[in-house]
Formats: structure tokens, C-alpha cells, sequence
């Protein structure tokens, strides 16, 4: 095997701003949520806040997962579509720069995908998302020969908004489930949930081993406020599924533990963007590597705790620490 996990999603460069509220409001923005978005609408965006500094830094929900899985001392593979350009050369040499294998696939005829994060006080990220080359991954992309090289399957939700990307996911896990890999899954969130449910439902319930969300994500595709009810819903649906809870830490489930319950690591929250990504990150970590279903939350939480301590979807490279000592850290809280 040579890889343990490869993950495939949209490949974007985010360029994070701090705001205000009152920015949000202004500009009849939905907090905390995903909106699609055109290259035109993200420069006015921009154009608005040339007065406040901007960070850019490789992004991408899965990419964001392979990344800290990387950190942690795992090998890991990254399937996704940049453009020819300068924000493409930059992903590129990003991801392999931190031990990522990238797959190098370009697109020629637009521009590489991009996220503005809008950062407020209260640590929430708003973005807003032109796929751009991104949404030009296909199933043609999907590679047999490296799933069959790898460990574990990591699929993002995202790519349900188009149809070419979705093909892509699913032709990835077909091959996997054919090869007895385990797939793990994110929602990656509620308006993807909300415009895709039925699809996504047959995807969990015929490919999915492992799934990933949020609260907020758990309550949309159970169509309940009660997210006990909802985590009763997902538990029906997938072998093993790990909600985060944001600060009330995070709750797990596998066909051996009903409910595993883990709490947060102590840490000062500054920008929330990849704290889900991450949490999957150290969780596909344990498990990976054979630890139980609670100490992979643990490893999973530790991982959530570092990326929201800065500003940027990625963990520091200094954050990586031999998981014992992690789980350790845990116990003695």
C-alpha cells in the first residue's frame, strides 16, 4: 500500500478576510454558510475590503483533510483540478511542499477555483466559492490504480454541485468498494445537504463506510431540530459516523460503540474555517492506524483545536505530535 488515504474534492486557493457583522448584513450574506459564487462577485467583495489584509493559502475541504492527515505523519493522496495560472502553480507547490502526492491534473481554460473566507469576530467563516477549474474534474481523472494503492477513501460533499464532479466521487467509490477500501464521507454542509438529500442518501446508504458533518448538517438531513434524533437518523444509515458539536465537542457511533461522547481540547478559537476538515483529519488518522473509535475523536479533536488557533484551513505543520501523546494530553484534561 502506498498511500493511506486518498481523498478527492474541489481543489480552491482561499483568500480569508477579517470583518464585521455588520459587513455580513451589508452585503445580504448567509453567516456561517457556503454560497456559489462568481469570479466577478468575489472581486467586488475583495474590491470593498482593500483596506484589510487578506491571507491566501491552499484550500478545499478534503484537501484540508489530507493535509493535517499528512501532519500527523500519514502518506496521502490528493485528487482535484487547478488551472494553468498563478493561483494553480501556487496549489500545486503547496500541497506537495507538505507531503501531499497531488495529481497535478490542469485545466487549461479557466481560471483555478477560489473561496473568500470572511472571517467575523466571533471566529465564524462566511464563503464564498467560484469552483472554476475545480468543477472540471471528471470521472476520466479517477485513476484505478491509486485507489487500489491506498488505505481509505475520503470523498467531500461539495463536489454534488455539479454533476461531472458527483460522477467523479462516484465512480471513485464504486472502484473502492470494489477493492473492499473503506469510503469515508463528508456532508460538508447544510446547503449542500438541502439541494442534494435524496442523492446524497443513496450515496451514503449504497457506498458510504464512514460519515462525517456537523451538527447543523446532521439536523438537514434529518429533517430535525433534535440533534439526538438526528444522530439516531445517520446511525441507521452508516456503519460509523462522527458529529462535531463545535464547542460542545463531538459524539461517534460504530456498529461496536453506540455513542462515544469526546470534548473539546482547550484553545483560543480565532478563525473556525477546517475545524470539521480537520476533525476528520485526526479521526481517519486513528482509525487508520487501528486506534478505537473514541481515542480516533480524541486525535480528531486535537486536530480541530489547532486549526481553529490561527487564521486558515490548515493545521501548522509544528502542530503534528505522536498521537499517544495526544490521547495522553486528553486524559489529563
Amino acid at each position: 500500500m502506498k498511500y493511506d488515504l486518498l481523498a478527492i474534492g474541489n481543489a480552491l486557493v482561499d483568500i480569508e478576510v477579517r470583518v464585521d457583522d455588520e459587513f455580513i448584513e451589508k452585503n445580504s450574506l448567509t453567516k456561517g454558510g457556503m454560497t456559489l459564487s462568481s469570479v466577478e462577485s468575489q472581486q467586488m467583495i475583495l474590491n470593498s475590503l482593500k483596506k484589510f489584509s487578506t491571507k491566501m493559502s491552499s484550500g478545499g475541504s478534503a484537501a484540508n483533510t489530507v493535509h493535517g492527515f499528512s501532519v500527523l505523519g500519514g502518506k496521502t493522496y490528493y485528487l482535484g483540478r487547478v488551472a494553468d495560472d498563478f493561483h494553480g502553480q501556487h496549489y500545486a507547490n503547496d500541497m506537495q511542499s507538505c507531503g501531499v502526492a497531488f495529481s497535478k491534473t490542469r485545466n487549461g481554460t479557466s481560471n483555478t477555483g477560489t473561496c473568500v473566507v470572511l472571517v467575523t469576530p466571533d471566529s465564524e467563516r462566511t464563503m464564498l466559492t467560484h469552483l472554476g477549474a475545480s468543477s472540471s474534474l471528471n470521472p476520466d481523472n479517477v485513476e484505478e490504480k491509486i485507489i487500489e494503492d491506498s488505505g481509505m477513501v475520503y470523498i467531500e460533499g461539495y463536489l454534488w454541485t455539479s454533476e461531472e464532479t458527483r460522477n467523479a466521487a462516484e465512480k471513485l467509490a464504486t472502484i473502492a468498494k470494489n477493492n473492499k477500501t473503506p469510503v469515508a464521507f463528508t456532508l460538508s454542509d447544510a446547503f449542500v445537504v438541502n439541494s442534494f438529500k435524496d442523492q446524497i442518501i443513496k450515496f451514503i446508504r449504497s457506498s458510504v463506510d464512514i460519515l462525517f458533518c456537523n451538527d447543523v448538517e446532521a439536523k438537514a438531513m434529518a429533517g430535525t431540530d433534535d440533534i439526538q434524533e438526528a444522530f439516531e437518523v445517520l446511525k441507521k444509515m452508516v456503519n460509523t459516523v462522527f458529529v462535531t458539536r463545535g464547542r460542545d465537542g463531538s459524539w461517534a457511533s460504530s456498529p461496536t460503540e453506540e455513542k462515544v461522547t469526546v470534548g473539546v481540547f482547550p484553545t483560543n478559537a480565532i478563525d473556525t474555517t477546517g475545524a470539521g476538515d480537520l476533525f476528520a483529519a485526526g479521526a481517519l488518522y486513528g482509525i487508520a492506524k487501528n486506534y478505537n473509535l473514541k481515542e480516533s475523536a480524541i486525535i480528531g479533536s486535537y486536530c480541530a483545536s489547532e486549526v481553529v488557533s490561527h487564521m486558515g484551513g490548515r493545521m501548522p505543520i509544528e502542530s503534528g505530535d505522536d498521537v499517544n501523546n495526544i490521547i495522553k494530553k486528553y486524559q489529563g484534561l
